[in-house]
């Protein structure tokens, strides 16, 4: 815009013009939960180790770009797929410490006896085996719902007395966590309803003063 004697005049409107922001496709919980279901019934059919971005898109009637964009690999989706059907541990800090530390088991014991549940968290393992980003999302999981909490409630025991003060949390991690990942993976078996006590109960004997 120019004035009466012929000279450029900045207006208003074009000095505080800013730039539109443009914003792609949020991810929607309708969605999110629409492909983590594609991805069980793939999972259930067909496996980890034979699954198919493919044939998970169009179960999920969602684009693979739309897929890959919300995830970092699909490998990330099948740990999914099985650890958001997997409930918190109801702890309860005035029981013995053994049924403590079982109620840590006892959610993935729970999924692992129902339905499909063994295959799908059979699945989760194999797929945060094979793909980093996988194991980090399952790593992740395993410290905020488990882990964390567990530490909490070692250090309680500890403090009064209960377990020794020298013990080494990742082999109680171990000690506890290790034969249902055992009997899922390495055994194929179903999980029996006395593994969860029976695990907390070996390692209390270990932890004692």
């Amino acid at each position: 815009m120019t004035d009466a004697g012929g000279d450029f005049v900045k207006t208003e409107t074009q000095s505080e013009a800013t730039p539109i922001r443009r914003e792609g496709p949020k991810r929607s919980e309708a969605s999110r939960m629409a492909i983590l279901s594609a991805a069980r019934e793939e999972l259930i059919e067909n496996g980890w180790r034979n699954f198919s971005p493919d044939r998970l898109a169009r179960r999920a009637r969602a684009s693979k770009q739309t897929i890959y964009r919300w995830w970092p690999s699909v490998a990330v989706i099948a740990v999914e797929a099985a650890t958001t059907l997997i409930e918190d541990p109801i702890v309860k800090s005035e029981q013995p410490l053994d049924v403590q530390l079982a109620a840590f088991i006892d959610p993935i014991a729970e999924l692992a006896r129902v339905g499909d549940g063994a295959h799908l968290l059979r699945s989760a393992l194999l797929a945060a085996a094979d793909d980093a980003h996988a194991g980090e999302a399952f790593r992740a999981w395993f410290n905020e719902s488990l882990r964390r909490p567990m530490k909490n409630v070692l250090a309680q025991a500890s403090n009064r007395g209960m377990i020794r003060r020298d013990y080494d949390f990742d082999t109680v991690c171990e000690m506890l966590f290790g034969p249902i990942w055992h009997r899922l993976i390495v055994m194929r078996g179903p999980v029996p309803q006395v593994l969860a006590m029976k695990s907390a109960q070996a390692v209390f004997a270990s932890l004692r003063p």
